[in-house]
């Protein structure tokens, strides 16, 4: 699993923190990104869909290489919050990667100028939460959760599909990177869902009764996909001082049980600055 050029530890620190931990991100309206300007090494197209109640509404952009695709089929790199990391996206990136072996990116996002749909992915990012202390899986600020399984059929029945069609696509290539929440709901995708073969989880929030997904992951035997933890070493303590989580003796127990999970640890780098870092690993690893 030596594809970042970083150490790769077996000192896991999950940060457990509450609402409100880390700085707000910038709700600012977003600007034209790369998809509405153009790119001379990919195409871009949209797709609109909303959710079975009709409460979430989702704007998807697939990127494609305009570089003819191998033989078995492109690799295909799926990424949440597609609003900011669409944002993120460059020239010069698109051009490193068709340089390789590109990828078809899926920004998965919401229909809104802004950079986040807060109330939306906080739904849809997070399961329910086991234990019957977490009510209806209220998450603070008047946000609820618990939408990670609807969510994911959605994933998986319409976005997929949709975003593949008439695509040559190497299937033994799938990826799915989240950030926070993200992050999460990419460890819950792990336990539950084999239509990826890799998985990277930047910064996972296992605050406010998430914890449990550790202790599922004790009970997989040979899932055949791989999973990146991604995580910065100046995460900010929980609100009220808990420390975090060392997660080593875990994760050697999870190598010893044939799964193919590693960790990448960021030196300095914080919860906020986790999702630019990941993001922009996750596109050189799939595209190497």
């Amino acid at each position: 699993m030596g594809y970042f050029k970083k150490s790769i530890v077996l000192v896991f620190f999950i940060l457990v923190h509450l609402p409100g931990s880390f700085a707000r991100p910038n709700m600012a309206p977003l600007g034209p990104s790369i998809a509405d300007t153009g790119s001379q090494y990919y195409t871009f197209r949209v797709i609109k869909l909303a959710s079975i109640d009709a409460q979430r509404h989702y704007k998807v952009w697939v990127a494609v290489p305009k570089k003819k695709a191998p033989a078995q089929g492109y690799p295909i790199l799926y990424l949440l919050d597609g609003n900011s990391s669409l944002s993120r996206l460059t020239a010069s990136q698109l051009q490193g990667m068709s340089e390789k072996n590109p990828a078809v990116l899926v920004f998965i996002g919401y229909d809104t100028p802004l950079p986040f749909d807060l109330t939306a992915r906080s739904f849809d990012y997070t399961p329910l939460a086991r234990d019957a202390a977490e009510g209806n899986a209220m998450l603070g600020r008047g946000r609820v959760g618990g939408g990670s399984a609807i969510f994911r059929s959605l994933l998986e029945q319409k976005i997929i599909p949709q975003s593949e069609a008439a695509l040559p696509i190497n299937q033994a290539q799938r990826s799915l990177w989240g950030h926070s929440f993200g992050g999460l709901f990419v460890l819950d995708t792990y336990l539950h869902s084999t239509r990826f073969s890799h998985y990277f989880s930047a910064s996972p929030s296992l605050g406010q009764g998430f914890q449990f997904l550790v202790d599922d992951m004790q009970a997989q035997t040979g899932n055949p996909a791989s999973l990146t933890l991604m995580v910065g070493s100046s995460q900010p303590a929980r609100a009220g001082g808990s420390p975090a989580i060392d997660l080593s003796p875990r994760v050697e127990q999870w190598q010893k049980q044939g799964l193919g999970i590693s960790i990448v640890h960021y030196p300095g780098l914080s919860h906020g600055a986790m999702f630019g870092a990941s993001l922009q690993d996750t596109l050189n690893k799939v595209s190497q």
